[in-house]
């Protein structure tokens, strides 16, 4: 496991009491569908993620895609760090452009 993905976890783990340990939580699965992070936990998700990493998450970029599972933020959080291949993109939402 990284230490991007640790992090994520340990602070879902630390902040979201219904979780208990996230070291069995599947890392694709659904945050908000599985009630684990509700509306106002997705905001400190994604300040967390914004402090913790040094990014800037765009408006368009607050989708599913980028921050609903432990994979898809550890995948866009390499995006934006660019650590990730060059054949790999940010998920924008393009209803929204």
């Amino acid at each position: 496991m990284e230490q991007f993905e640790q992090d994520v976890r340990a602070f879902i783990t630390d902040n979201f009491v219904l979780v208990g340990d996230t070291a069995s939580l599947p890392g694709d699965a659904s945050l908000t569908r599985g009630g684990i992070v509700d509306s106002v936990g997705i905001v400190e998700l994604i300040h967390f993620v914004e402090t913790r990493f040094g990014i800037e998450i765009a408006d368009d970029e607050l989708i599913p895609e980028n921050i609903d599972t432990i994979d898809n933020i550890v995948r866009y959080v390499r995006l934006k760090r660019g650590l990730a291949g060059s054949d790999t993109t940010v998920a924008r939402d393009d209803a929204r452009v």
